[in-house]
């Protein structure tokens, strides 16, 4: 009834929607990486693709350019050249990507933590908070953040800049993330 020889032929075919769909994943990729700093950046392990490296780098030039139109170019041939490596390789770029990204993500949301702590100190109710920020950080001296608070809250009440605010904020960084970079 059917040709079972004809079928098979067309087992790993793959729709042209879903090369577009490939296509635009590796395209945004490659957008990713060169929008990246320069910390970022360096830290991708780009082992035997240097010219792929290379490219990147140029296109991390030409990204502020008055036109448009280079860079545009530049990431279609950088997109080229992800379709045509190693699915291992595109893949391990892709979760140190991740990696990177979810760092950020982390490290922003440790920044506001620290901002929400820092204004319920010098809110209201800032010794509830002092309480329970030492219950939960057995290494924060009382006392210093005592006299941290009082200074901040008096250059706020006398409308000076919050210099001592700042500190606050600095204090509670060191001594509650500790290694981590925010």
């Amino acid at each position: 009834m059917y040709d079972t020889e004809r079928i098979n032929e067309y087992d790993d075919w793959i729709s042209k929607s879903q090369l577009k769909r490939e296509s635009k994943e590796l395209h945004a990729l490659g957008v990713e990486i060169t929008k990246l700093s320069e910390t970022e950046f360096e830290r991708i392990d780009f082992t035997d693709h240097d010219t792929f490296r290379n490219e990147l780098v140029f296109a991390r030039k030409i990204i502020n350019n008055t036109q448009h139109e280079p860079y545009r170019r530049q990431m279609l041939h950088i997109e080229r050249l992800l379709r045509d490596m190693d699915v291992e390789f595109v893949n391990k770029i892709k979760t140190e990507v991740d990696a990177i990204r979810n760092k950020k993500v982390v490290g922003n949301a440790a920044f506001h933590r620290l901002e929400k702590m820092r204004d319920g100190l010098l809110g209201e109710n800032s010794k509830t908070v002092l309480d329970q920020i030492v219950a939960e950080n057995n290494d924060i001296d009382r006392n210093k953040l005592r006299t941290l608070i009082k200074k901040a809250k008096k250059e706020k009440e006398e409308g000076k800049p919050p210099t001592s605010g700042k500190e606050l904020f600095r204090y509670l960084r060191d001594n509650i993330l500790g290694d981590q970079n925010v």
